[in-house]
């Protein structure tokens, strides 16, 4: 399984676990991209465990925050 989907599984909007979040793939595939530029900036790796997922989450949530259009809720 794919990072982005193990992303959709959870966040997604057919997620049986937190739909009401509404991820999709554009927004995993940008968050997840300036997680891992951050990661490499401090010399860490990327494991695609919950803790990444979690820091993923948190860049999405925290784009809607400051309206960037790619990360808004549909």
């Amino acid at each position: 399984m794919s990072f982005t989907q193990y992303m959709l599984d959870f966040y997604g909007p057919d997620s049986e676990i937190y739909p009401e979040l509404g991820f999709n793939e554009l927004q995993i595939n940008i968050a997840t991209a300036i997680y891992k530029m951050r990661l490499d900036a401090k010399g860490e790796e990327f494991c695609g465990d919950s803790v990444d997922r979690e820091n993923v989450r948190d860049i999405i949530l925290e784009a809607r925050q400051t309206v960037l259009p790619e990360f808004a809720k549909a």
